[in-house]
């Protein structure tokens, strides 16, 4: 049977949330039925594990301003390795694929956006007018939280039969990870009795770091056991890190002791394992694969009351939420579960059936696999 060959374009390979999606996506579809491409305008940590699932990855390099050289390049690949269905992740990429893949190629072109923000961006500049016309020749745009999906439906209603949600997911046997939790916790500094709050997330302003550290400088006195594991980092260059900022607010609190900036660790399960809470603070999010894959690690999560955590943090039911950016609401729902051990683990419970029954990888997997191969 002769595969499918389908090519994902990414903004860079970095370990940001949605390159992150597209590795598991990657993992996820079936070898035998398709043949894995990715197209990056930049190079990243993730480029040694999609080495693994792809047959090949290419880069283009762009210049900051309009590049229709990195259009023909993109047109290029595509002809050259006969690629069938172009996945572009976000709007840049979806941009920058448009006229290689259907003006010139007649592939299938599909856009999957993880951002309302994005999605709200676009429409109220001049590329909103540029996607509308795009949109007659787009196959399909996936979103992948439904509130991104109704927002693309809202903004340009004449392609509405364009628009699919398709839930991020996650590998959740892979995430059941509790005989690493002694092993990772001792390599780190901690002790039985220290309570672990963690973060996966690089640092970016819009994770909102600082809101988890100003909670954790308010309890630090009432809860001496109460120690930060942030994982993820800020690029180098990028102005939007936050990353010197954050560690420089730890040492004006006196938590230098008690938080740990693990940086890049490709071991999440592991790593999450070790929480005994999960935190995300963000500003704004698509719908954050981190957070699915605490709940299906087993920690309960806390979270920002904003669209795409809310979507899945049902306050109460499956985590506690709290008003965006106010780190005195925020410590108050850190020390509930704090003092509160079996209520934490009602909701890590609840949080995990929730995973395996919505958002597993194997359907996630499939509903793309089925998007992919309709007319």
């Amino acid at each position: 049977m002769q595969k499918t060959k389908v090519m994902f374009v990414v903004i860079q390979l970095e370990a940001g949330g949605s390159e992150r999606v597209v590795l598991e996506l990657a993992r996820g579809l079936n070898r035998d039925q398709f043949e894995i491409y990715v197209t990056a305008f930049n190079g990243g940590v993730l480029e040694a594990p999609l080495r693994e699932v792809c047959k090949e990855i290419f880069f283009i390099q762009k210049r900051r301003r309009f590049d229709f050289s990195a259009m023909i390049h993109l047109a290029k690949i595509v002809r050259e390795h006969r690629i069938d269905i172009v996945n572009a992740h976000h709007y840049m990429p979806c941009f920058y694929s448009f006229f290689g893949t259907k003006i010139l190629n007649r592939k299938k072109l599909i856009y999957t956006e993880h951002s309302v923000p994005e999605v709200e961006g676009i429409a109220s500049g001049k590329h909103g007018k540029i996607l509308n016309m795009m949109l007659f020749r787009i196959n399909a745009v996936v979103g992948v939280s439904g509130e991104i999906t109704e927002r693309f439906k809202d903004l340009y209603p004449r392609h509405s039969d364009k628009f699919y949600e398709i839930l991020n997911g996650v590998d959740i046997e892979k995430f059941k990870q509790g005989e690493a939790r002694n092993d990772i916790r001792r390599h780190w500094g901690f002790c039985n009795d220290h309570f672990v709050i963690g973060m996966v997330a690089n640092f970016k302003k819009v994770k909102n770091h600082a809101c988890l550290v100003r909670a954790a400088g308010r309890l630090k006195d009432v809860h001496p056991q109460l120690r930060l594991l942030f994982v993820g980092t800020g690029f180098p260059g990028d102005p939007d890190s936050m990353e010197e900022k954050v560690r420089e607010l730890i040492r004006q609190l006196g938590l230098q002791d008690r938080a740990i900036l693990a940086g890049y660790q490709e071991n999440i399960p592991e790593m999450l394992s070790a929480f005994d809470l999960f935190c995300l603070p963000s500003f704004s999010e698509g719908l954050p694969v981190s957070v699915l894959e605490a709940m299906a690690a087993g920690a309960p999560v806390v979270g920002s009351h904003v669209r795409g955590i809310k979507e899945v943090v049902k306050n109460r039911e499956t985590g506690l939420l709290f008003t965006s950016n106010n780190d005195s609401e925020l410590a108050l729902a850190l020390e509930e579960i704090l003092s509160n051990p079996s209520f934490g683990q009602y909701l890590a419970n609840q949080a995990a059936n929730y995973v395996q029954k919505i958002h597993s990888q194997k359907v996630w997997a499939q509903k793309t696999a089925d998007l992919f191969l309709s007319d």
